[in-house]
């Protein structure tokens, strides 16, 4: 599995519960995914900071920082103003939907999760990205 650049996509998975995270790493290490975790928002963007990612998979629901703030944040940068942000959410909560929308939020995922969905959403937000990368590379080039 090679991102726009011919690498192993990394992903990010940011959520405060330590087994959801175990979980979600193991499952896309197998799939042939380089994985990062943090469990606060502040750590998020502390590695966000220091390393390149792919796609972002961001819980809604954490302590001190909420996926929705660390959105805020990350979307005044402009270091990420591309980087896909697949948010865990609550199937029923379409506040927490707009918000995220308002946001820039690439995707939305309802926990609990079916593994193959999370799966897919990766790849279609990696995809997006190889055709807008594609894209800018045939604007340069006329």
């Amino acid at each position: 599995m090679d991102n726009a650049k011919g690498k192993t996509p990394v992903v990010l998975v940011v959520d405060d519960d330590a087994l959801a995270i175990k979980a979600v790493v193991q499952l896309l290490t197998r799939r042939g995914f380089t994985m990062l975790s943090a469990t606060s928002g502040r750590e998020g963007l502390d590695v966000l900071a220091n390393n390149p990612v792919d796609v972002l998979v961001l819980d809604v629901l954490m302590p001190e920082m909420t996926g929705l703030e660390v959105c805020h944040i990350l979307r005044g940068d402009g270091r990420f103003n591309d980087l896909p942000v697949i948010l865990l959410t609550g199937c029923d909560d379409i506040e927490t939907r707009a918000a995220g929308m308002k946001l820039g939020v690439s995707d939305f995922l309802c926990k609990p999760f079916a593994h193959h969905e999370l799966i897919e959403k990766i790849n279609n937000q990696l995809n997006v990205r190889r055709i807008s990368a594609d894209l800018d590379s045939l604007a340069d080039q006329l």
